[in-house]
């Protein structure tokens, strides 16, 4: 049978009418209370006890979790110092790295220097040993004639009575223009050739040609201007020396004014 609100109220009213009835219950509440404070104080330990289990398992959890964060620490302090040391490591193996290379562009620098002198020594040696064939060949090269190459006592001789009249003037010739500086002076009869020589000729030696042969002509002798060579340097210089009227002797082929210098009759007639 269900216990309603209307049995709650009645029973109210039966307690307050006996209050013997309600010392009774207020002791059997208290009484059962008082049974049940052991059970209730075992549960209480239980639960303390569990508690304590749980609080000593966090702690060395948490213990556990210090002791790897440590570690952790001591790592990262690992890894910083040596990171540090390897970064130390680079600077010194970039600075090494650039050392060599500074050596080593200083080495190539003064390798090339070296080739280039070098080279330049080779050409300025085989320049004069051409030059020096030129000149012992040239009564074979003109078909005649007399002269030779720049230092001969008689050609200085030659050319300084043709160029007296400029000394008298106190004039003073430039090397560029001193037919005295040319590779070879040769002449038949009043024709004169003067002449610059070189394996691979160049637009320098071209104009160089005609302003020493301009310097005589100054002075009345009939000079002209002649190259003679192995090959053009380039094929401006060969076009140059066309349009500045120099004669020249290349490769075996040679200019109709060379040609026409190869036919005058040998001899020479002082000045």
């Amino acid at each position: 049978m269900a216990f309603t609100v209307e049995d709650f109220e009645d029973l109210l009213r039966i307690l307050e009418e006996k209050p013997e009835w309600q010392q009774r219950m207020r002791q059997a509440i208290l009484t059962r209370e008082l049974l049940e404070l052991p059970a209730r104080f075992e549960q209480l330990v239980d639960t303390v006890s569990h508690l304590v289990d749980i609080v000593e398992v966090l702690a060395e959890s948490q213990k556990r979790t210090e002791q790897r964060l440590d570690e952790l620490t001591a790592l990262v302090r690992d890894l910083a110092q040596a990171q540090q040391r390897s970064d130390q490591r680079l600077d010194e193996l970039t600075a090494t790295v650039q050392e060599l290379v500074q050596v080593s562009r200083d080495s190539l620098r003064r390798l090339e220097r070296l080739e280039n002198w070098q080279q330049g020594e080779t050409g300025r040696r085989e320049g004069e040993r051409y030059e020096r064939e030129v000149v012992a060949r040239a009564p074979a090269l003109f078909y005649g004639g007399t002269g030779g190459g720049k230092g001969e006592p008689h050609v200085r001789e030659q050319v300084g009575r043709w160029l007296m009249p400029l000394f008298r003037q106190g004039i003073d010739i430039d090397p560029q223009n001193d037919p005295l500086l040319a590779d070879l002076i040769w002449w038949k009869g009043d024709r004169v050739m003067v002449v610059e020589v070189g394996i691979k000729l160049g637009v320098n030696d071209v104009r160089r040609a005609k302003a020493r042969a301009e310097t005589l002509r100054q002075v009345g002798v009939n000079a002209t201007p002649v190259v003679i060579g192995e090959e053009w340097g380039t094929p401006d210089t060969e076009a140059t020396a066309q349009q500045e009227g120099v004669e020249w002797y290349v490769r075996g082929g040679l200019s109709m004014g060379f040609l026409e210098f190869r036919r005058l009759p040998d001899g020479y007639e002082e000045s």
